[in-house]
């Protein structure tokens, strides 16, 4: 995947390589910037899996109570949508059969779109954070504690909605058909075999994980809601079932079928008998627990695992640069002398952008297995992370809360050529030379120092060096890992696609 990034030439404020190009970059004056592509020797990873990497990635990483806040949400979401739904079917019998239930399809729509325009968690859609356990970046236990955290939230959202609407008398609009309408689709449901309904709660959540799916491709809300109407209007009008959806339908028919009183039986003309089996007991064993086991398949494994399969096995099978050494003393199947900064190019690095959190951030680094991100900043590269910096930024969360790396970033000083000797390079990473030897351009030594010759190296240390940003020509080529540097002069035997991190 080419990424476009914007670099500075070095405008005579010195040799870049210690800090000349990172200056101009804070700096951002007309006319110094140039856009740059980086060049990819390896094929990318799927666009769409990617984003959908990193809603996982972002789901997880909040805390319980909002995790728990916007569950509850999209319980209230969902019941909305399905009150929609009954208002308008409600009286519509003599529609074609087809039309009614395309009609209250493309109004249950507004679900799904509130859900994910409005950043809620549901949880047909939340189990596709079984790509990020898929890729080894979240244990089986915390994933499957989230899933229950959503699952839970989204039941208390339905049910209070419930509550609010019985309150409100909703169940005797249009003279009690409304209430009549709810009760006759919720009855319905309950009339499956166990394996029907696991099989319907599949259908159902491939349709809305589909749509989840598609959504992440657009950038836009508008483009984000168009994109879920046609899904959700299949799963409806072709009679699927969402266990979320149920848990507000179903229950609303309980409620009206256990506390309406006898005027609302003797305006809609049947008696509370003709929906005896409106009862929890039937609703958890004949609806909800197939239904929910058949959300998880369809949505985790046709879509989530499926697409893993695809488009991101592969790169997951790409060693990552945390990758153990081989065991023994092996020597580099080539002196370290004759290598360059180019042989060791990682052409595709970790990425994030400077919003990210430091949970999300943490868990992306760790899962990558790079020593360091690469931030980017609408296309340029502005800063760097490593461990250090994410370990700081939890020690600062006691006072202030969860950072966002831009307030944890370290500067990029190092830049060099694909064509740099890799001795000269590890010179560079290993000490500022000014610092250990301080003489001035005339070749007066500007600062004495009794210290040993390795305490002043020590003391001389460059700061920010985890990453080195390479340059072909005018085109930013990718980053060198300062590992990959430590193993090449170590004589370790790697290969070339091992010094590689994966995407």
């Amino acid at each position: 995947m080419a990424l476009n990034l914007f670099f500075v030439t070095a405008w005579g404020r010195g040799d870049p390589r210690y800090g000349g190009v990172y200056d101009e970059l804070r700096e951002e004056r007309a006319g110094e910037f140039r856009v740059l592509t980086l060049v990819s020797n390896k094929p990318s990873q799927d666009p769409i899996l990617t984003a959908a990497l990193k809603s996982g990635l972002a789901k997880l990483s909040r805390s319980t109570g909002r995790r728990l806040a916007l569950s509850v949400l999209a319980g209230i979401y969902i019941g909305l949508a399905f009150t929609f739904y009954v208002t308008v079917l409600t009286g519509a019998d003599a529609l074609p059969w087809g039309l009614s239930r395309l009609m209250g399809g493309l109004v249950f729509s507004l679900g799904l779109i509130l859900v994910v325009v409005c950043g809620a968690e549901l949880f047909t859609s939340t189990v596709l954070t079984v790509i990020p356990w898929a890729k080894g970046l979240v244990r089986t236990g915390p994933m499957l504690r989230h899933w229950t955290l959503v699952f839970c939230g989204n039941a208390l959202g339905a049910l209070l909605l419930v509550g609010l609407l019985w309150l409100a008398g909703q169940h005797g609009q249009a003279g009690g058909q409304w209430g009549l309408k709810l009760m006759s689709v919720a009855k319905a449901k309950l009339h499956y075999d166990f394996g029907q309904a696991v099989v319907l709660g599949a259908l159902c959540n491939l349709l809305v994980c589909l749509g989840i799916w598609m959504s992440f491709s657009a950038k836009d809300p508008m483009g984000k809601a168009a994109l879920l109407v046609l899904p959700v209007a299949m799963f409806v009008s072709a009679g699927f079932e969402h266990s979320i959806a149920n848990l507000f339908l179903i229950p609303m028919g309980i409620a009206i079928h256990q506390f309406a009183d006898a005027s609302f039986w003797q305006a809609v003309g049947t008696s509370p008998a003709q929906y005896a089996d409106l009862t929890w007991s039937h609703f958890l064993q004949a609806n909800l627990l197939p239904v929910t086991l058949g959300n998880i398949l369809g949505g985790a494994l046709f879509v989530g695992l499926s697409h893993w399969w695809i488009h991101g096995r592969q790169h997951d099978r790409q060693p990552h640069s945390n990758a153990l050494l081989p065991k023994g003393n092996s020597i580099m199947s080539h002196d370290a002398t004759k290598l360059t900064a180019g042989d060791l190019i990682d052409r595709q690095p970790l990425t994030l952008s400077p919003e990210t959190g430091t949970r999300e951030a943490a868990i992306a680094l760790l899962g990558s297995g790079a020593n360091a991100v690469l931030v980017v900043d609408q296309g340029k590269p502005v800063g760097q992370l490593d461990e250090q910096d994410l370990l700081r930024g939890y020690y600062l969360a006691d006072q202030e809360g969860e950072m966002a790396i831009a307030e944890l970033m370290q500067p990029l000083p190092f830049v060099a050529t694909v064509d740099e000797p890799l001795v000269k390079l590890a010179d560079r990473l290993a000490v500022d030379r000014e610092k250990l030897y301080p003489i001035s351009d005339a070749g007066y030594l500007t600062r004495y120092s009794d210290l040993s010759l390795a305490r002043r190296a020590q003391l001389a240390a460059p700061n920010s060096n985890g990453l080195v940003l390479v340059m072909e020509g005018e085109v930013l080529a990718g980053v060198v890992h300062k590992r990959h540097v430590l193993a090449a002069m170590a004589g370790v035997a790697f290969e070339k696609a091992k010094l590689s991190t994966a995407a």
